[in-house]
């Protein structure tokens, strides 16, 4: 990832999905919003999108992470977390290449199956151990039935 110069968003989404990880929530039109910081780095304008999930999609990490197929395409290891009700804690790793930075970013998500909230932690070091730590605050809510 190329977190020096995209923004943190993307490396806070590259947190990960694994293939099991499935953390079921309603099906509807979905608002997810992110804010982040990162040190040394001009400040983020908070981003938010809206997005809607169909009933095999319902899942928290289709709203916060990439495919399974986009990690892996990454070369990027997932770890997930404890497993608490309620808590979705994951943590991922991707090596540094010539255009990106390795990028490690953990992620804490509280979540009902209508809203979610939590922090993504980031640190992104490049070839020759330049490291920057960032970030995020995240949060979503359910919004009602996807438009038609």
């Amino acid at each position: 990832m190329r977190l020096f110069l995209l923004p943190a968003a993307v490396a806070v989404s590259m947190i990960a999905v694994a293939a099991g990880a499935q953390t079921a929530i309603q099906a509807g039109e979905w608002e997810t919003t992110e804010t982040t910081t990162m040190e040394g780095v001009q400040p983020m304008p908070p981003s938010s999108k809206k997005v809607c999930l169909t009933a095999e999609d319902a899942q928290l990490e289709r709203l916060l992470f990439p495919t399974p197929d986009e990690i892996k395409q990454h070369g990027c290891k997932y770890e997930p977390g404890a497993k608490k009700a309620g808590v979705l804690a994951a943590t991922l790793t991707c090596p540094p290449n010539d255009q990106m930075p390795g990028v490690t970013a953990k992620a804490d998500i509280t979540y009902t199956p209508t809203s979610y909230q939590g922090v993504g932690q980031l640190e992104a070091a490049d070839k020759s151990g330049t490291t920057v730590k960032g970030k995020s605050q995240l949060s979503g809510k359910r919004l009602g039935d996807c438009p038609k």
